[in-house]
């Protein structure tokens, strides 16, 4: 714990920081959430589901556009597409910054990270490069290896939940979510350590759990773990300090933040250097063209740093998503059997389906978007700041306002989503189909993720061939579960970070022999080309 004189120190001078903007520029804010005279909303800002809450129990009474406050900062909060429109995308030049995160990027060095640095010249650069790399059309030259990649799933998954060759026998049912959660990470991680710079992943890869490690650290000071955020001025406290562990535990992500990034860019460059690039990636292609082992050193540090977060983004999203679909298949085992039927009539059962097969597969992918609709992998999405005042139906917002898109409103509203909180995959098949939400699942205006389509269609190629030689089935206390939660469906989700399921129970097994003669024959697939 943090002594209370220092904390107490970091309070005051908290409020009257907060004093002073507050009698500064009287112009109509809007609505606002009545909080402690101290600590404000700082009990709403760090609770359990908060989008969900806030769905549920703020915007009926403030509307779509309200705000609430901690000692450090004011947070618009938007609950519609109409205000995320106005202020995220009409207004994106002027609300694309990043709010102030003390302990990511002045404590841990993650101020030249994509997805966290402001909106400035630099990150306008890296964007450009990473969609040069990433549009619609790159993402489809990737098809290849997604499917060597969900050919490494379902051996992988096979062999962890132990099936005899007559299909008759698997390890205990409680151990399939487990091997499951595992198959699906390991797998997403080997396709963006692949494709973004030919590394084949080992067993126990260093560089992969140091990874993973890091994508916690950032998901803890994202989600409001760190004081320091609150109260920055904490960030002064010395390393040895009692109570200070959160410098210490800085100290030590700075280090692996940067050899996280700096290992593999230089294992390319050697390669390079070496004249003997075996794996082209985005990191030796790009490489390639700024001028190889002769490139600048900006631009060294350009590609470099372009290729680092794709780890933490395209991974984490990508393996969210496929465990949140196959949750959703295990408790709707009838939608289950149509996207299998719909398999089976337009792909066959002697191979697994690819990514060229979507548009044969319209009622598969219209189940993949309502599981994006339903559960969101980031409810409230990644927080933007307005870099000016700016005015939006009669509110001013001001200049270092924090602002956080609900996506989870976003995706249960009426009169886009009618009977919101029933999951429907049909209503994409209308002849006026409802809004797609992938227009909202991947974030907004200038921030809005580049690796988006590479994503979703890692995501289609995963869930699909694992649905053409797998049946899924939730075990009985979580069909229970699932009941009993019909209203708040989120309680079975984890409450802060990544949106995905808690461990829930199910029964994982080879539809048939027609299944198992695939899965042989993904065994003598290479798993990463």
């Amino acid at each position: 714990m943090i002594p209370y004189t220092l904390l107490a120190a970091a309070i005051a001078l908290t409020v009257v920081t907060a004093y002073i903007k507050s009698t500064r520029n009287k112009k109509l804010s809007p609505p606002t959430v009545p909080g402690h005279w101290l600590f404000k909303n700082q009990e709403l800002y760090r609770t359990a589901w908060r989008a969900q809450v806030l769905t549920e129990n703020y915007l009926p009474k403030y509307g779509d556009i309200f705000q609430i406050s901690t000692p450090s900062k004011t947070v618009v909060v938007l609950s519609s597409a109409g205000a995320v429109s106005e202020v995220l995308e009409k207004q994106a030049a002027v609300t694309s910054d990043r709010p102030r995160n003390v302990m990511l990027s002045e404590l841990c060095g993650f101020e030249s990270n994509v997805g966290i640095r402001n909106h400035d010249e630099v990150h306008k650069q890296y964007r450009r490069v990473m969609a040069s790399a990433l549009h619609p059309a790159a993402a489809r030259s990737y098809a290849a290896l997604h499917s060597s990649t969900a050919a490494f799933f379902l051996r992988n998954l096979v062999d962890r939940i132990n099936v005899s060759p007559n299909c008759d026998h698997v390890t205990p049912a409680p151990n399939h979510c487990m091997s499951l959660v595992a198959s699906i990470e390991d797998c997403a991680g080997r396709f963006i350590m692949r494709m973004t710079y030919g590394h084949i992943v080992v067993e126990n890869d260093p560089l992969v759990q140091s990874v993973k490690q890091q994508v916690e650290l950032v998901t803890a000071a994202l989600v409001g773990r760190y004081w320091v955020n609150y109260f920055p001025m904490l960030r002064y406290v010395p390393a040895w300090f009692p109570g200070a562990k959160f410098k210490r535990d800085a100290n030590k992500f700075r280090e692996k933040r940067e050899r996280t990034a700096s290992e593999p860019f230089e294992a390319v460059l050697k390669e390079m250097s070496e004249g003997k690039v075996e794996r082209p990636s985005y990191t030796s292609k790009l490489l390639e063209l700024k001028g190889g082992i002769n490139a600048s050193a900006e631009d060294l540090e350009l590609v470099k740093y372009t290729a680092e977060p794709m780890f933490n983004a395209g991974a984490t999203t990508t393996s969210a998503l496929v465990h949140n679909f196959l949750f959703t298949m295990s408790i709707y085992p009838e939608i289950a059997a149509r996207v299998q039927t719909e398999i089976d009539a337009q792909v066959g059962r002697d191979r697994l389906p690819n990514l060229q097969d979507r548009e044969v597969l319209p009622y598969t992918d219209a189940v993949l978007q309502e599981v994006m609709r339903c559960s969101p992998v980031a409810p409230l999405g990644l927080e933007h700041c307005t870099s000016e005042d700016i005015e939006i139906r009669g509110y001013t917002i001001k200049k270092g306002t924090t602002i956080e898109a609900n996506i989870w409103a976003l995706m249960h509203e009426s009169s886009s989503y009618p009977d919101p909180h029933t999951f429907n995959p049909d209503r994409f098949l209308k002849q006026k189909p409802d809004p797609d939400p992938r227009r909202f699942f991947f974030g907004f205006g200038r921030r809005v993720c580049p690796g988006q389509h590479v994503a979703n269609n890692g995501a289609f190629t995963m869930c699909a061939a694992f649905m053409s030689v797998f049946n899924i089935n939730a075990g009985k206390e979580t069909l229970l579960e699932a009941k009993s939660h019909e209203k708040e469906p989120w309680r079975m989700f984890t409450a802060y970070g990544v949106y995905e399921p808690k461990p829930f129970q199910c029964t994982i097994k080879p539809r048939d022999q027609a299944a198992l003669a695939v899965l042989e024959a993904c065994r003598e697939t290479e798993a990463i080309q």
